[in-house]
């Protein structure tokens, strides 16, 4: 798949039957265990995206573990501090307006690029009636 076809392009965004939403797992390592503030940063953030890609949502709660003592991942912070391993897991199903709506990390990138190109539109409307 993927060639040309008797003159007609093949394209394949997702070979899966039926086709998966895309997911993204995100993991940081802090040394905060204030795990409520964590918590309430992320879901604020999943609300900022959602504004303009309603279909990005949080699959499951946020996970904390500590990191053992012996773990390596130890040296990545500084000594004395104790580690948490912060685990997010995203789904982002597209609008299906043009793509299907497996494709909604294309959503996310077409969305922010629309998004940003109207605050700028905004600001330099709002620069020339200002002078």
């Amino acid at each position: 798949m993927g060639g040309a076809e008797r003159g007609k392009a093949i394209i394949v965004l997702n070979p899966a039957e039926p086709p998966l939403i895309m997911r993204d797992t995100v993991y940081c390592l802090v040394s905060d265990d204030d795990t409520e503030a964590i918590t309430a940063s992320v879901e604020t953030m999943v609300g900022r995206v959602q504004a303009y890609v309603p279909g990005y949502r949080l699959k499951q709660k946020v996970q904390f573990d500590a990191v053992a003592v012996d773990d390596p991942l130890r040296a990545l912070l500084p000594s004395g501090a104790a580690p948490v391993k912060v685990s997010v897991f995203l789904e982002v199903e597209g609008a299906a307006h043009y793509l299907p709506a497996y494709a909604g990390n294309l959503d996310i990138m077409t969305s922010a690029a629309l998004g940003t190109a109207e605050r700028i539109a905004a600001r330099r409307s709002g620069e020339g009636s200002a002078r």
